[in-house]
């Protein structure tokens, strides 16, 4: 019973800091599905967003798989073709399955809204695109 005791003395503890620890996380970490972008921009505007969370809408000029590359990501490049693209979606090989086609076939030349946030690779604005919910082909 007094073995019980003292290690209940130093459980109860260490378990209340681990549920204080994910309380507190749980309210600074959001999960990406439930943000909303802040607002819709163009790929031009890609660049006074970085750290925000948008939806960018604007033609794809340019959708190639490189499958050279590590991870084997699809690019969509918007305002210009690589390397003097002003904006890019990436989506990496492991989420394509996700598409019912290889996501650079279906976005290749139309006018798409993506979603997320934008983060600079290589002074380029992107955003990384990992579920179809996050990337839709629009109306101009």
């Amino acid at each position: 019973m007094k073995t019980i005791r003292k290690q209940l003395k130093w459980l109860l503890p260490v378990l209340a800091v681990f549920m204080i620890g994910a309380l507190l996380l749980s309210r600074v970490i959001k999960p990406e599905a439930e943000q909303q972008p802040q607002r819709t921009i163009s790929a031009e505007q890609a660049a006074d967003y970085v750290g925000k969370y948008v939806e960018v809408c604007d033609e794809v000029i340019q959708a190639t798989h490189a499958t050279g590359i590590g991870g084997s990501p699809v690019f969509l490049n918007f305002g210009d073709a690589h390397p003097n693209q002003i904006f890019t979606v990436v989506i990496w090989q492991r989420f394509h399955s996700l598409w019912p086609q290889t996501p650079h076939r279906m976005f290749d030349g139309q006018y798409v809204c993506a979603e997320g946030e934008i983060e600079l690779h290589q002074g380029t604005p992107q955003i990384e695109v990992r579920s179809p919910d996050r990337i839709r082909i629009a109306q101009r």
